[in-house]
């Protein structure tokens, strides 16, 4: 019996050795896995510190602005345009006439006219502020007293102003004439802007 005593006693010794070993293989093998092991990577620099907004100057809204004088060159004075003469074409044998027309009637009719007249120039004078020139009108009166026939020509260096006139002309209505089947009126006016 003594003999099987003493052989376990050298076995429990023999153990503690492995045990010790095999503690020393897994602490080593960690170490190995602790210096392996891939390292990560550093972190990313800070970003830089923000700067801080200036607040803008405080102003006094009631001081006044600087401003660099720039002196301008005067405005060139507009020329006046030259009054061109207007031509007008007449068409042979179309305005010839052998009757008469009572003047004084004749005038009358186109003097209660005549502010539709100017209103015909006033408004082109609204595009064109310098414009002036005198227009005559030549009306051929028919027979019954209507216009059949109108022309304009003139100074007046505008064509609506023409076409405006001789349209309201084609309605007026004078006495018929006498001594013939028709008559020949013609009309001057002068247009110039008015001074306010």
């Amino acid at each position: 019996m003594a003999q099987v005593k003493a052989i376990s006693q050298k076995s429990g010794g023999g153990d503690a050795k492995y045990v010790v070993l095999g503690l020393l293989l897994l602490a080593g093998a960690y170490g190995f896995w602790v210096f392996i092991k891939p390292q990560a990577p550093p972190p990313p620099p800070p970003p830089p510190p923000l700067e801080k907004p200036q607040a803008p100057e405080r102003q006094n809204p009631l001081a006044m602005p600087e401003f660099d004088l720039v002196e301008e060159p005067p405005p060139e004075p507009e020329k006046p345009s030259k009054p061109t003469k207007t031509r007008v074409r007449y068409v042979p044998g179309a305005w010839e006439c052998s009757g008469d027309i009572d003047r004084k009637a004749a005038a009358r009719l186109v003097a209660t006219s005549k502010r539709q007249v100017t209103t015909c120039y006033e408004r082109r004078l609204k595009m064109n502020n310098v414009l002036q020139g005198n227009l005559t009108l030549r009306l051929k009166v028919g027979a019954a007293g209507n216009v059949v026939a109108t022309s304009a020509s003139g100074t007046l260096d505008d064509r609506e102003v023409f076409d405006c006139v001789r349209n309201l002309a084609k309605k007026w209505n004078f006495r018929p004439p006498t001594g013939g089947n028709c008559a020949i009126v013609e009309a001057p006016f002068s247009f110039t802007p008015r001074e306010d």
